[in-house]
C-alpha cells in the first residue's frame, strides 16, 4: 500500500487515474452504475485505451455542489468522531483509490457524499434506511482493498446538524468478485453499446439484407463450382478463353516477424498506422 497526498482534481491526479483501476469506476466494472452516469464498460474501456476523453462534466451542478461541500463535510466528520482524516490517494498494485478522508492513527477511512437535492436524494433515503447504494458499496470495497483499515465510514452530509454516518465492512468474497471483474474487463474488449432500432423502415432493410445474404451464399457456391471446373480444365497451362484469363501465379510467403530475434525488444506500436473505423453487419446464429 502506497499513500500519496497528490491534490485530487489536479493534472497530476488525472494523469495518475488514467494508469490505474480506480475505486470510482468499480460500479461500472460490476455493472451497477446509475443510468445518469452515462458511462458503460465500453465507454470506460475506450477511455482506458485513450480512444476518448472523460465524459465527466466538471460544471455539473451536482458535482460542483459536492466539491464545494466536501471540506465542510470532512471537518464535520472529524469533529464528531474525534478524528484527523485527510484526503489521500492510495495505490495497491494496479489499483488506486482517492479517499475523501484517511486517518492512519485511528485506522479509519471515510467516503463522503453531499447530495445536491438534500433530503430528496436517493442517497439520503438509502442512508436513512441504514443502507449504502450498490454502486457506492462497490466503491467502498475497492477502497478497502487499496487501503485496508479497521473501520470504513460512509458519511452523507447536508449540513453540520444534518448528516448520517454508516459503517461498512468488506467481505473476502466481495473483494475477490471485484478483482475478478476487473481482470475480466482488462482481458477482453467489452461489447459496444447498442441502440435498439426497430422501426418499420429498418425492419424492411434487415429482411431484404438477410434475403440477399442467402442469395449470395447460393451464388458463391455455384461460382466456386464453376471456377473449380474452369481451373481443372486449364490444368497447368495459362489460358485465354473468350476474354477470360486463367493463369497460375507464384507468390512469396509472408514474413513471420515473430521469429526475427532483433525485433523481439522493439516496440512495434510506434510504427503502427493511424486507426481507422468501419461498420460491420452481423446476425445471431440461427438455432439448428
Amino acid at each position: 500500500m502506497i499513500i500519496d497526498s497528490m491534490q485530487q482534481g489536479s493534472l497530476e491526479w488525472h494523469e495518475h487515474r488514467a494508469k490505474y483501476r480506480n475505486a470510482s469506476e468499480a460500479a461500472i466494472i460490476m455493472g451497477c452504475q446509475p443510468k445518469f452516469w452515462n458511462t458503460s464498460k465500453r465507454v470506460l474501456w475506450e477511455q482506458k485505451q485513450g480512444l476518448r476523453g472523460s465524459n465527466v462534466d466538471s460544471n455539473n451542478p451536482a458535482i460542483v455542489h459536492g466539491n464545494n461541500m466536501e471540506a465542510a463535510a470532512l471537518a464535520c466528520f472529524n469533529k464528531n468522531f474525534n478524528a484527523n482524516a485527510v484526503p489521500v490517494v492510495g495505490i495497491e498494485g494496479e489499483y488506486s483509490a482517492s479517499l475523501d478522508g484517511y486517518d492512519a492513527d485511528k485506522s479509519i477511512t471515510v467516503e463522503i457524499k453531499c447530495p445536491f437535492v438534500g433530503h430528496r436524494s436517493q442517497t439520503w433515503k438509502d442512508a436513512e434506511a441504514g443502507r449504502v447504494a450498490e454502486h457506492y458499496r462497490w466503491q467502498l470495497i475497492h477502497q478497502d482493498y487499496v487501503i485496508p483499515t479497521e473501520m470504513s465510514y460512509f458519511f452523507v452530509y447536508i449540513s453540520d446538524d444534518q448528516f448520517i454516518c454508516l459503517t461498512h465492512e468488506s467481505t473476502e468474497e466481495d473483494t475477490a468478485a471485484l478483482l475478478s471483474a476487473w481482470d475480466d474487463f482488462s482481458a477482453s474488449e467489452p461489447d459496444p453499446d447498442f441502440v435498439l432500432m426497430e422501426d418499420a423502415h429498418m425492419q424492411v432493410l434487415v429482411e431484404e439484407h438477410q434475403l440477399l445474404i442467402d442469395r449470395q451464399k447460393h451464388l458463391k457456391t455455384q461460382l466456386e463450382q464453376v471456377e473449380s471446373t474452369m481451373k481443372s480444365k486449364a490444368g497447368d497451362k495459362n489460358v485465354i478463353a473468350f476474354g477470360c484469363k486463367i493463369q497460375t501465379i507464384n507468390r512469396k510467403g509472408s514474413v513471420d516477424y515473430k521469429k526475427i530475434e532483433n525485433l523481439k525488444d522493439v516496440d512495434l506500436e510506434q510504427y503502427r498506422k493511424p486507426a481507422s473505423t468501419y461498420q460491420k453487419i452481423s446476425y445471431a446464429k440461427k438455432e439448428a
